[in-house]
Order: C-alpha cells, then sequence, then structure tokens
C-alpha cells in the first residue's frame, strides 16, 4: 500500500492488493476509483467529473469489497470515514488486526485471507461484516 501525492492537493492512497484507490481532496472531498481509471485520468484519456467526489460528512458507515469464496485466499477491503481523530480497528475472525491506513479523513484496510467475519471499530461504533458466501452459491454446490 503505497501512499503518494498527486498533481495540486489531491493526496492518494493505492491499495495495491485489491487494485482500488482513494484519494483525498484538500477541499474536504474524497472520492474511490480502480487502477484502470487511475492509469486513464494519468495518460489524459480520462477526465473525471465533480460528481466522483462526495464531501466528507463525518459519518461511520464502512463500505467493503471483497474477493472470492470457496476456501480460496483472496484480497478484502473495507474503508469509510473518520469521524473523529481515532484510527479505526479492523479484526478478522481468525484473530488477525490487519493494518489500518489513513489519508485526510478516510481510512482504508486491506488484507488477504479466505472469505471470514470482519468487525470494524470507527469511534464507538461497531460494525460487523459475515463476508459469507451468498446462500444462493452454496446451494448451486
Amino acid at each position: 500500500m503505497t501512499h503518494d501525492r498527486a498533481a495540486g492537493d489531491i493526496a492518494t492512497l493505492r491499495l495495491p492488493g485489491i487494485g482500488w484507490l482513494l484519494q483525498w481532496r484538500g477541499d474536504g472531498f474524497w472520492r474511490e476509483l480502480n487502477d484502470a481509471q487511475h492509469h486513464d485520468e494519468l495518460a489524459g484519456s480520462f477526465m473525471p467529473s465533480e460528481d466522483e467526489w462526495v464531501r466528507w460528512t463525518g459519518r461511520s458507515r464502512p463500505q467493503a469489497r471483497g474477493g472470492a469464496w470457496g476456501g480460496v485466499a483472496t484480497w478484502w477491503l473495507v474503508y469509510g470515514e473518520l469521524p473523529g481523530e481515532a484510527t479505526p480497528s479492523v479484526g478478522l475472525a481468525d484473530g488477525t488486526c490487519p493494518p489500518v491506513l489513513r489519508l485526510g479523513r478516510v481510512w482504508a484496510c486491506e488484507w488477504r485471507s479466505v472469505a471470514q467475519p470482519v468487525t470494524v471499530s470507527v469511534a464507538s461504533e461497531r460494525f460487523d461484516f459475515a463476508f459469507a458466501e451468498p446462500q444462493y452459491r452454496r446451494s448451486l454446490g
């Protein structure tokens, strides 16, 4: 995971495992994007619209992205806004606590594992993500 400075007042947090980036703008807006879009923007073949940027609200509502089911280790991601100064904590069901990275007033955590429940604590709030295989997929096998 790298943290680099882009042109102007945009800071970028690259999450290479999952192929995702978060960007924080100095005026309090942020966005998420994938590696392909970022590459196209750097190459000048795509210009992001202002609608892609979200104003920081200070609310704890983590979001998640994930990999695959079936016992295969893959990349997982949880991220969101920082409501205060405390860095969130992320705990996996197997006891692992992957590092949480901060960028401006947003945070992100990525890790590689099999699908398993995850608990995110942000300020005084707790959020649980099952990261379990959907029932419709289990009934296919």
